[in-house]
């Protein structure tokens, strides 16, 4: 099994960051390797909720994911349901805390194992650690700096 968790911290207020990283309405294509897109709605009717689909990209891992806890702006649970390359996801979520003004920290977590059985599973959680790490980073990154951007914009 591999526990993961990446830390950002952004610029921007609590409301502004939680919307950047969960609504995949606000920046559908993070970059040319990740891609995040609803699949449906939440089970009340929101766009994003307890119940709300969606689909990800994130350089060569792709997976549909289903929110399974909902506390706007604070925290978002999730469980993938559906994976390529295939692995068996426990749980996942995103943690957002205010740490400054203006800045807020956004951890997101997974847990999953990769069962393959051709290879020792240390060498397997470590290759795949290492390979989710980077994309969830880079997802995050690269989302901070849209939201710069777009704050620069507005201005």
């Amino acid at each position: 099994m591999t526990a993961i968790a990446v830390k950002h911290v952004f610029q921007g207020s609590l409301d502004e960051v939680f919307e950047a990283v969960i609504n995949a309405d606000k920046y559908p294509f993070i970059s040319r390797l990740a891609h995040v897109e609803r699949l449906c709605c939440a089970h009340n009717g929101q766009k994003d909720g307890i119940g709300t689909q969606r689909e990800v990209e994130l350089g060569v891992l792709w997976f549909k994911e289903e929110f399974t806890a909902f506390e706007r702006p604070y925290r978002v649970d999730y469980q993938i349901f559906e994976a390529r390359p295939h692995f068996d996801h426990i749980q996942g979520g995103f943690a957002f805390k205010k740490v400054g003004h203006k800045r807020v920290e956004v951890t997101w977590s997974s847990t999953f194992y990769v069962p393959i059985n051709a290879l020792p599973p240390q060498i397997v959680s470590k290759v795949s650690e290492w390979m989710v790490k980077a994309a969830f980073k880079s997802a995050l990154m690269v989302l901070d700096k849209k939201l710069r951007q777009q704050r620069k914009t507005l201005k």
